[in-house]
């Protein structure tokens, strides 16, 4: 199966941006305004998270086939085509409601993805490099490849380099003023 042609992620998604609840949740809701397709529903994650993240078939089928299974969802036929349409149940609404705790942290997410793509076009690439510096630091410790020296060395260059973007961030807003 292709992905849909309107995926904003250009295969840079994220891996994991919805855990399995977040992402039932939010298939619900965006249910919960009518019926839709997988296909669509892909394309309404992606737009919703400012093209960070495209679930696969592969993730979107099983999840609602068990949002099925639960009784959340039923699905019917479309009669032009002979696809699968997907519609919410009214346990669907009422678990949707029930689990309002977990869409607000699904908003919240997609509020982020949404400040990220609007606010700053290098926001992907400061989050792939924050990433992997991370990534980095978690290998040298935890195979313990670090002396106390270098350990020492670590912390003062982070500490520096952040002293220095809050020096760029203080410049930048006195700017705006």
């Amino acid at each position: 199966m292709q992905q849909p042609e309107t995926c904003l992620c250009n295969g840079k998604s994220v891996r994991r941006m919805f855990n399995p609840k977040q992402l039932r949740i939010y298939i619900l809701h965006l249910l919960a305004d009518g019926t839709n397709y997988g296909y669509e529903l892909i394309k309404k994650i992606s737009q919703g998270t400012a093209g960070f993240y495209c679930p696969s078939p592969g993730v979107i089928y099983p999840t609602l086939t068990l949002l099925e299974e639960l009784g959340f969802i039923i699905t019917g036929k479309d009669s032009g085509k002979g696809r699968k349409c997907y519609a919410i149940t009214p346990e669907g609404r009422c678990f949707l409601l029930l689990k309002a705790d977990i869409f607000a942290e699904v908003k919240m997410k997609l509020n982020y993805a949404q400040e990220l793509k609007a606010g700053n076009q290098f926001a992907n690439e400061i989050e792939c490099a924050v990433d992997k510096f991370k990534s980095l630091l978690r290998h040298k410790i935890v195979l313990q490849q670090l002396t106390t020296e270098e350990t020492e060395k670590v912390i003062e260059i982070i500490n520096r380099a952040v002293d220095r973007i809050e020096q760029v961030n203080a410049v930048l807003v006195a700017e705006d003023k």
